[in-house]
């Protein structure tokens, strides 16, 4: 009978069959938890360097793992490639005994792998024109934002265009927290069917500005969408309806909702007077909440000294609330809504002036929980809130949202043992103490819409390996020296290695020495062992394969 560390396929294979686990009774168990042991096994322990590529940017799979999804050169269409499999080029690697085809190998076999290994891979399926030559030609696809909907069946994407230069005056008017020290674009969103290969819808968004970056100002839960104006100051909320088309609900910040905005708008045009430059802007509906219930909280305080206090704290810091900004939000689930609200940065000139400036208001910063149907705050925090980081450590999985088809969530301090235990560590580690720890780790929050792979491969209770150079996080990461080491959680074998080309050949042909700042890029496969990594040498792009092969032999 096999050992309870036993790294054996068979023995896994065993186990799952007589769902049967050494040292215990035989009891029904979670399917993935027999289908998690086997990634220690089939590892992606193969790394072929500058394989050849198509004309395009690649994004990211499927949630289901079935296709890739990639920018035309141009980034004015989608090209869809179908994923053939890793078993689909096992003839290719089979002679392949060692961990890494290495770019400076020039034999015959291994150039003939770069230049077939994408190919046999994928096969393009789609190429789907977003924007059409009728268009300015200033439109272009934003190459870092794409959402996946319905399990996958449709991705809303994005194109921008510059806008207008100067906001105008309705618009002062209109929205009260207006952030005009930003540049203005039109915005298109585009809602591809990847089962028809085609748009299914588009929404434009003109003379606005929104934050596209790693899908930093758009959140999703379930069907419902919700876009972040930071220039208007204001949350678009959408629907995606049965017939794949994308339904406006009503716009929150300014106004409860649009019927309190044509009620407010009636009453106005209804009065005499008109406004001008003379006249102040009221606070929007949000303000008035946060500052509503700010003052309440002063007054619910249990004693009278507490209470000065806390009005004291609300008295000081109002015109510091009431010209705070909507930095970032996301959907906690279709009713609630989590905001961070931070100071204006131009602001800083003035508040120096003043002599108001401090290690409090310099990176003050509100968390606001508001329900979106009671149109009520129900909570806020600090930015040092002990409350927040508490609720991000135990309740992580909440805030991420992870795509549906997933079988389980990334690696988390709610959900992993060890990622619990290095998140602690990491906390203790600030000489301030919980208070700084809080104010480092609570701006993680709000978490942006589908930016964590739950590939088992970064699973804490599987493997180990250095968050700092790979982790679920889609973010660039820095390139280290050695290659990436993923070892047994349990038994600390090496399982495998993650080579990645360093760039001090190519820097040196240039006569530039080497970059301490070279990045690369992610594209995990949601459950093949496969994925792909992407890195930027000066004015051109790397891109490498790591994959499994059943006749490489990973030396200790």
């Amino acid at each position: 009978m096999f050992t309870k560390n036993s790294q054996n396929l068979q023995h896994h294979l065993w186990a799952r069959e007589s769902n049967w686990r050494f040292g215990h009774h035989p009891v029904a168990q979670p399917a993935h938890y027999y289908k998690r042991n086997f990634y220690k096994s089939i590892t992606p322990r193969l790394t072929i360097q500058n394989v050849d590529k198509p004309l395009a940017f690649l994004r990211k799979f499927t949630p289901d793992g079935s296709m890739l999804l990639a920018f035309a050169y141009e980034q004015r269409a989608l090209e869809v490639y179908q994923y053939q499999g890793v078993g689909r080029v096992a003839h290719l690697l089979s002679s392949q005994k060692s961990e890494c085809i290495t770019a400076a190998d020039h034999s015959l076999d291994s150039l003939h792998i770069r230049q077939q290994l994408f190919n046999a891979l994928f096969k393009k399926k789609y190429t789907i024109q977003l924007i059409n030559a009728s268009w300015s030609t200033r439109h272009v696809l934003d190459r870092e934002f794409s959402i996946f909907l319905e399990n996958g069946r449709y991705v809303l994407l994005v194109s921008v265009a510059g806008g207008a230069i100067l906001p105008s005056y309705q618009a002062y008017q209109e929205y009260p927290d207006l952030f005009d020290d930003a540049n203005l674009y039109d915005y298109t969103f585009h809602l591809v069917d990847l089962h028809k290969g085609c748009i299914s819808d588009t929404l434009r968004m003109e003379h606005d500005f929104i934050v596209l970056s790693h899908n930093h100002s758009v959140s999703v839960y379930g069907r419902t969408i919700a876009i972040l104006s930071t220039y208007r100051q204001c949350i678009e909320l959408l629907e995606l309806d049965m017939e794949g088309k994308l339904q406006r609900l009503y716009t929150v910040g300014p106004y409860g909702s649009n019927l309190d905005r044509d009620q407010i708008l009636a009453h106005q045009q209804m009065t005499t007077s008109t406004l001008d430059h003379t006249h102040s802007v009221p606070l929007s509906h949000f303000k008035q909440k946060i500052l509503a219930f700010i003052y309440n909280w002063a007054l619910e305080a249990p004693t009278e000294c507490e209470r000065k206090e806390k009005l004291k704290f609300f008295y000081k810091n109002f015109g510091l609330v009431e010209r705070m900004l909507i930095m970032k939000m996301q959907l906690i689930d279709s009713e609630h809504i989590l905001m961070r609200y931070e100071k204006r940065q131009s602001q800083m000139p003035l508040e120096m002036l003043e002599g108001t400036v401090d290690s409090v208001t310099k990176n003050f910063k509100l968390y606001v929980f508001y329900n979106i149907t009671e149109q009520k705050v129900l909570t806020i925090f600090g930015q040092n809130s002990v409350n927040m980081l508490l609720m991000l450590r135990n309740f992580c999985d909440e805030f991420r949202n992870v795509r549906s088809l997933y079988s389980w969530h990334a690696s988390s301090p709610s959900n992993n043992v060890y990622f619990r235990e290095s998140f602690d560590n990491d906390l203790k580690s600030f000489p301030g103490g919980i208070r700084e720890a809080a104010a480092r780790a609570n701006p993680t929050l709000p978490i942006s819409a589908q930016n964590f792979s739950a590939i088992p491969y970064l699973d804490y209770s599987l493997f180990n390996y250095d968050h700092r150079f790979i982790s679920a996080l889609e973010r660039p990461r820095l390139i280290g020296m050695e290659p990436i080491r993923f070892r047994d959680r349990i038994t600390n074998i090496l399982k495998f290695r993650v080579h990645l080309e360093h760039s001090s050949d190519t820097w040196q042909e240039y006569g530039m020495g080497t970059n301490p700042r070279d990045l690369v890029t992610f594209i995990f496969h949601p459950y093949e062992p496969f994925f792909i990594s992407i890195q930027k040498f000066i004015s051109r792009y790397v891109l490498n394969f790591h994959i499994y092969n059943t006749n490489t032999k990973v030396e200790p």
